[in-house]
């Protein structure tokens, strides 16, 4: 009998929303939770923002022809190997969703299906079988499984990782991240009618989105990081309009039934192109190493197959220098496995390519701090941890050294040391840019001894914790440090302290992270810009303040 599955949102108030279980009602039937009633959001697509159904491939009249030139490639042309089906004995399994991101891999393989006219077997002996899986509870149970009926590794992002690993250990399932695969340079975005010109300006307004994916971590961090109480960027989440897949919330937003819609390309493109008052508020483009697509495999597997995991690492990181030199063939191959690029057609499959940097071993140097340096992966890992307890979708996170195993990137890195890539490059802010409105600010009370400009300990510490993660994740925009006191003394001193002060915030950032200087910019408000009273002690105290503001580029 024909299904439908759906999953309560309803955290807090549920246990079938709080233990993220899976609801299966027959087709036809009203979609609501059977424990406390909330209706349910549908489960069709995650990432790819669609359901594809697999092509089936009718192959007949093989002739004595074919069968000679097979048996030929595999005695004589094929590589030794321990069995026919490479150092693992099978095709090693990898859950995908339709996502442009996994070029490198599906180059090293030469499309979907095992062969050995690919990277893949020719210089690593492994044969690889890449699978779509758009739907999170089939990849999920498929991955607990494991083996031939399920999937060795899987795809996952630092973000949705940190959501969708504590129940795999809370199942008894222990899993960790082996590589990053890319980075969303742009396919992620918040498109808003032109009256939402900052994250702020979100409060009241009706915003749809698919949850759980990727895009829903770009508006979270933009709420994090905006100057919204935590009242109200509660009560955007509660007022967000769920939908199954980004499509759907693409086609709220055309049809005028939402004010803002969280969406990842081709839905950005579209949604710009038919909504006339339609812009982009912010993306991964402005945050471009926010998003961040990883491989994940269970810890039994890794264990009792080294050798496959490596030279899985190895061949994809080999394939990825090959489609960084090749877009062409990373084109033609997502057009012939890929029903969504095939309907999109070559024109718009390139053009979508630019919209995510596939991951190098540079990268992942810098992802997984493979040069004994920090690694962002922990940062994003447990930032995106703490946002999603305090939503209630996870009650407990699982630490970032428990959720990775660098062993095979770090022996690629010792055999080779490279250095970190360089950011985006920026020319001092023009005034244009120095006055623009910033597109989200956040309010830090930072304590200054009376009269000095001086971080002390727990100022840094302070400025770590609540800029770290976002000098270093929007690093495609322009910081404005605002420094800003109270009334009391005269105007020029203060106006000159707080210049100072915001000079010596911005010289800790790009000491403390090796930031580029030109991408900020420091100004003193003195006490022209109170968000409280000045009347009151506490009034004065919220106006001592300093404003880290995200300014975009365009």
């Amino acid at each position: 009998m024909a299904s439908r599955k759906g999953k309560c949102t309803n955290f807090g108030n549920c246990d079938i929303a709080d233990t993220r279980q899976i609801t299966q009602v027959p087709e036809g039937s009203e979609l609501v939770c059977s424990t406390c009633g909330h209706s349910l959001t549908e489960i069709r697509g995650e990432r790819a923002g669609s359901t594809i159904k697999p092509a089936y491939l009718a192959l007949a009249g093989l002739g004595v022809v074919v069968i000679v030139f097979a048996a030929w490639w595999l005695f004589v042309r094929a590589p030794a190997s321990a069995s026919a089906g490479g150092s693992l004995g099978r095709p090693l399994r990898v859950g995908i969703v339709t996502w442009p991101g996994y070029a490198g891999g599906i180059v090293a393989n030469n499309g979907f299906k095992p062969n050995k006219d690919c990277i893949y077997w020719n210089k690593h002996n492994l044969q690889v079988e890449f699978l779509l899986m758009e739907d999170t509870d089939v990849r999920a149970k498929a991955f607990a499984k494991g083996g031939e009926n399920g999937v060795d590794i899987v795809w996952s992002t630092v973000d949705f990782w940190a959501n969708e690993l504590p129940g795999f250990v809370k199942d008894g399932i222990k899993a960790r991240a082996i590589m990053q695969v890319d980075w969303s340079r742009g396919g992620d975005a918040i498109v808003a009618d032109r009256s939402i010109k900052r994250i702020e300006d979100l409060k009241g307004k009706r915003i749809s989105l698919a949850l759980f994916t990727p895009s829903h971590w770009l508006l979270e961090s933009s709420l994090k990081n905006s100057s919204l109480d935590d009242s109200e960027q509660a009560e955007i989440v509660k007022n967000l309009v769920g939908k199954n897949a980004s499509p759907d919330a693409r086609a709220d937003f055309v049809a005028n039934k939402v004010d803002a819609a969280v969406v990842w390309e081709p839905d950005v493109t579209e949604a710009l192109q038919n909504r006339p008052d339609a812009h982009v508020l912010i993306s991964s483009r402005d945050a471009d190493r926010l998003i961040a697509d990883l491989m994940v495999a269970r810890e039994d597997f890794i264990k009792e197959h080294q050798e496959v995991i490596k030279a899985f690492v190895e061949g994809w990181l080999d394939g990825t220098a090959e489609a960084n030199r090749n877009p062409g063939q990373v084109a033609k191959l997502l057009m012939d496995n890929e029903p969504v690029y095939k309907e999109l057609g070559e024109e718009k499959t390139r053009a979508g390519l630019p919209t995510v940097k596939w991951a190098d071993l540079t990268d992942n140097t810098e992802m997984f701090g493979l040069d004994g340096k920090d690694a962002l992966f922990d940062r994003i890992f447990q930032d995106a941890s703490q946002s999603w307890i305090k939503r209630g979708y996870i009650t407990q996170p699982v630490a970032p050294d428990l959720a990775k195993d660098i062993t095979f990137l770090k022996g690629l890195y010792t055999a080779g040391p490279v250095q970190r890539p360089t950011g985006p490059i920026f020319n001092p802010a023009s005034e244009t840019v120095a006055t623009k409105i910033a597109v989200s600010d956040k309010p830090i009370n930072i304590f200054f001894a009376t009269g000095s400009s001086a971080l002390d300990t727990n100022a840094q510490q302070l400025l770590e914790k609540e800029t770290g993660t976002l000098t270093q994740t929007f690093s495609n925009t322009y910081i404005r440090i605002e420094g800003n006191t109270d009334n009391l003394g005269s105007e020029g001193s203060n106006q000159q302290l707080s210049e100072q002060r915001a000079q010596a915030v911005v010289d800790f950032l790009v000491r403390r992270y090796n930031l580029n200087r030109n991408r900020f910019i420091a100004v003193g408000n003195g006490s022209k810009k109170p968000r409280e009273s000045n009347v009151t002690s506490e009034g004065r105290a919220a106006n001592r303040r300093t404003d880290i503001q995200v300014v975009t580029k365009s």
